[in-house]
């Protein structure tokens, strides 16, 4: 059993941002650490799923030692709890009760207090693999030199061999997200394998926007059409954001697949760096300029011979959604086979009515191109 890491995640302040992230620039890529996201006054670097922030220091403002957060693992939730109850008996300044912030992390439980010098501190718990669940199986499968997470559903209709599908997760999630569609899926008829992908929670390797991430899906499906209960000539992609750009880039593979489903993903990492200045730090740091096409969907559409779905909101400002429109005028123009469904108003996360919509046309979509011949 891997030892649990002590380090969670931190934040220090800094009295020049530029020239703090110009020197920590100087090792902590070398741990593996990214910078995912930026702001003005803030930037945070991530490594899988540990964060580590850094905030400019406002003029005649001192914060004191309260200027440093730490956050610390602890082996398990009870063991959060336990924490909490012995510092709130001692009389200690309680920030945050135990509470659930999977936003920072896949199964994240914490509880955050002051030490006598008002040193924010938390203490974690966080999932380290994917859990168990009782109506899936958890598989592990071979990737490009990676063994990957991920649970395998089977279908709750029809008879075999089944339809299949594969679900691909955005940045920063896991297969457990894709639980709930893995379900609705299932409830349809279809074998299903949710996926983790490479660097993400129940998979090996490190995360890559796409460059090797492809490679793993064509093992992922190479495992899947060797299944007893699969019909290895019905089987469907389906990617949401970083997935469905892998979904897309492994498509233009030409793998066993029949058809591709890509919801909200970036096409062209060049124009979608230039539109959205919250991700140039991190695709900068991860791709530099010369690895932008080869992770480009776009740049790949002569060799996608399948039926494609692309499906946006028209108001996501992490992804715009002519990254779609674009994707699908590409793909329309050398002949392809495609269908771009853009939603009113949605956002980069969808509601339920428009999440209800974009589940209609994608079981639609794979109906008719995942049917016997």
């Amino acid at each position: 059993m891997r030892p649990r890491p002590s380090f969670a995640g931190a934040a220090i302040e800094v009295s020049d941002l530029g020239r703090s992230v110009a020197f920590h620039r100087l090792w902590l890529p070398m741990l593996g650490f990214r910078r995912v996201w930026a702001h003005p006054d803030r930037v945070m670097w991530s490594r899988g799923y540990d964060h580590f922030v850094m905030r400019q220091a406002k003029d005649g403002v001192s914060y004191g030692p309260g200027a440093l957060w730490l956050a610390v693992s602890a082996e398990s939730r009870a063991q959060v709890d336990q924490v909490f109850a012995e510092l709130r008996d001692a009389g200690a300044e309680i920030l945050q009760p135990p509470k659930e912030l999977e936003y920072f992390a896949p199964g994240y439980y914490s509880v955050g207090f002051r030490d006598p010098d008002g040193v924010p501190i938390e203490v974690v718990h966080r999932w380290d693999e994917l859990p168990d669940l009782a109506d899936a199986e958890q598989v592990r499968v071979p990737g490009h030199g990676v063994t990957l997470g991920g649970y395998f559903f089977k279908p709750q209709a029809g008879q075999p061999p089944y339809p299949a599908l594969i679900l691909l997760h955005g940045f920063a999630g896991h297969a457990h997200n894709l639980v709930g569609l893995a379900r609705r899926a299932s409830a349809n008829g279809y074998a299903t394998l949710a996926l983790s992908l490479r660097g993400w929670l129940g998979s090996e390797g490190e995360s890559d926007q796409g460059l090797r991430q492809p490679l793993d899906v064509l093992a992922a499906i190479d495992w899947l059409t060797k299944r007893p209960s699969v019909d290895r000539d019905r089987i469907g992609l389906v990617g949401a954001s970083m997935g469905g750009q892998v979904a897309l880039l492994t498509a233009a593979h030409k793998p066993p697949i029949k058809a591709v489903a890509s919801y909200f993903a970036p096409t062209d990492l060049a124009r979608w760096r230039a539109a959205n200045p919250f991700i140039r730090d991190y695709l900068d740091d991860l791709c530099g300029p010369e690895g932008l096409p080869v992770r480009s969907p776009i740049f790949r559409v002569a060799q996608i011979d399948i039926p494609v779905l692309l499906i946006h909101g028209d108001s996501d400002e992490n992804v715009p959604v002519d990254q779609t429109t674009t994707m699908a005028e590409a793909l329309r123009n050398h002949g392809k086979d495609v269908e771009a469904f853009i939603i009113p108003g949605a956002t980069h996360y969808f509601n339920d009515k428009e999440y209800g919509i974009a589940l209609r046309t994608l079981f639609d979509f794979m109906r008719r191109h995942l049917t016997r011949s």
